[in-house]
């Protein structure tokens, strides 16, 4: 059944809400895959508030086009085209990689992405996946802010310390 320009108009506004809320999108081929395959990804997906919606290419090429990201897509994109839209874009490209790797070959495919209206090939997805999530960079920022007032203190009190053993020995002495 053919669908009206009604229900066109209003998948493309939903579609543009979708992209307009994301921060980064991973591109994905699931031909081969079956529903159950990619239920388990929407719900991993779905924890961290990301999506996973199978979009038509010329809707999806639109949708880019009304928001203002003028990229013509239609020829890096699959025809069976799954959009990871993620507010995180490393959680979206780590969790699409790690399932890759868990679904048999050829069934999932991991064919690029968008990041601030810039096209990423598959590769830089992966190289994106590989990076660490937001609090592992913010801890290790504390931990290298940290690390200069740990070795002050540590020399400050290290002087005290070794003036408390060398009065420790004389008594011991006498």
């Amino acid at each position: 059944m053919p669908l009206t320009k009604l229900r066109k108009k209003e998948m493309l506004q939903e579609l543009q809400d979708v992209i307009s809320a994301s921060q980064g999108m991973v591109f994905t081929d699931f031909q081969g895959s079956g529903v159950s395959a990619l239920q388990t990804l929407r719900s991993q997906l779905r924890a961290e508030g990301a999506r996973y919606k199978v979009v038509k290419k010329t809707l999806f090429n639109k949708a880019l086009q009304n928001i203002g990201i003028d990229l013509s897509l239609s020829d890096q994109l699959p025809g069976n085209l799954g959009v990871v839209f993620a507010q995180d874009p490393v959680f979206g490209a780590k969790v699409v990689n790690d399932f890759s790797k868990s679904v048999p070959k050829d069934t999932f495919t991991l064919v690029g992405g968008l990041l601030d209206g810039q096209y990423l090939v598959a590769e830089q997805v992966v190289t994106l996946a590989k990076l660490p999530s937001k609090e592992q960079l913010q801890a290790q920022v504390i931990g290298t802010l940290a690390a200069p007032m740990t070795q002050f203190l540590q020399v400050t009190s290290g002087v005290s310390r070794g003036l408390v053993t060398v009065l420790s020995a004389y008594r011991d002495t006498k």
